[in-house]
């Protein structure tokens, strides 16, 4: 990982985006020529991810230094840029697209000014984000978006209406806030927020049952007998989506998991896991077996990644279906029994 960890240090080097830009090119490619197995995964997903930070970072520096120059409504006295979706999880693929969102604080008369500053900071390290090789959320779940950027009183009572109001997409809006990780500015903002959030999903009693059903979903494609349910037609024909092929339903059960038990410092999925197993919540063989179904889906994911395809079940030697069929049923079963822990 020497070669990752020189990235790292090359980023706070570059002042521009151009140059930020081939640094993250440097990582695809340094990435596709690693051997990596299913027993290194997770030291591969720390080094990626600090190579991402770390372009994300210098990104957003420089997007604060240019917003400055332009002296555009007033800097709040303090901010902070987090990130969600599997960056927050620190779980990011080579090409991961942007999930972001943006608290910073003020006095209330200066609000007006501070919004202007921050919005404007928003749309160019949104912009910088996506020079450098963070193509824009799809969905857009992004700092852009005034959902995801507000003062902190303002973040509180969207929480709060979140968490009470029982709107279709609240459920779905708190699982992203659940995996909400700082990467730039007062992390303690972030945390103070995280912390509240946590504290009021798990207190309240009516949101159990939808975290359990949203946890239901997306069906896992392995049949009673092992038998992989693949595409059948198409380009995509013989192959499975990796991410909703298991380790998306892994995932979520521990999220809530550790939104029960406030596990606010645990952001990565087998942090979730270690934290639950360190606290009697799992029995040792079930702690193994699930550590090795997410080493096993991190595995194929990232090898996704680097191919820009899905998982061609064809392709896999014998020992790589067993493994995969093994996590899809320990994935299958976790969604099932998801009652017991949620």
């Amino acid at each position: 990982m020497n070669a990752l960890d020189t990235i790292v240090a090359r980023t706070e080097q570059c002042s521009d985006t151009t140059q930020l830009k081939q640094l993250h090119g440097e990582v695809a490619f340094l990435l596709s020529s690693l051997s990596f197995s299913f027993y290194s995964i997770f030291d591969v997903y720390d080094a990626l991810c600090m190579c991402h930070d770390a372009l994300m970072k210098q990104a957003l520096l420089l997007a604060e230094r240019e917003v400055d120059r332009q002296g555009i409504g007033k800097k709040p006295s303090s901010f902070c840029w987090f990130v969600m979706g599997s960056s927050g999880r620190k779980e990011p693929t080579v090409w991961t697209d942007q999930d972001n969102g943006v608290i910073f604080s003020c006095l209330h008369s200066e609000k007006d000014d501070c919004y202007i500053y921050m919005r404007e900071y928003a749309r160019i390290g949104v912009l910088f984000l996506n020079e450098i090789g963070y193509p824009y959320c799809p969905g857009y779940v992004m700092a852009t978006n005034e959902r995801w950027l507000k003062e902190v009183g303002e973040w509180h009572e969207q929480i709060e209406k979140y968490v009470t109001n029982e709107h279709i997409d609240d459920i779905r809006y708190l699982s992203m806030l659940a995996d909400m990780r700082p990467i730039y500015g007062e992390y303690a903002l972030a945390t103070q927020l995280k912390t509240t959030l946590y504290k009021k999903i798990a207190a309240t009693v009516s949101l159990r049952s939808r975290m359990i059903d949203s946890v239901r979903i997306p069906f896992v494609p392995i049949g009673p007998f092992g038998r992989v349910y693949v595409e059948r037609w198409g380009e995509k024909s013989g192959m499975i989506d990796i991410k909703q092929g298991g380790y998306v339903q892994l995932n979520h059960v521990l999220k809530w998991v550790a939104v029960q038990k406030q596990f606010v410092h645990a952001y990565s999925t087998f942090e979730r896991l270690t934290r639950w197993y360190d606290e009697h919540g799992c029995s040792q063989q079930q702690f193994e077996r699930i550590e090795k179904a997410l080493q096993t889906f991190l595995y194929f994911r990232l090898r996704c990644s680097l191919e820009g395809s899905h998982l061609a079940i064809r392709h896999l030697s014998k020992e790589e279906k067993r493994r995969l069929k093994k996590a899809m049923t320990v994935a299958k079963k976790m969604q099932r029994h998801a009652r017991k822990w949620v």
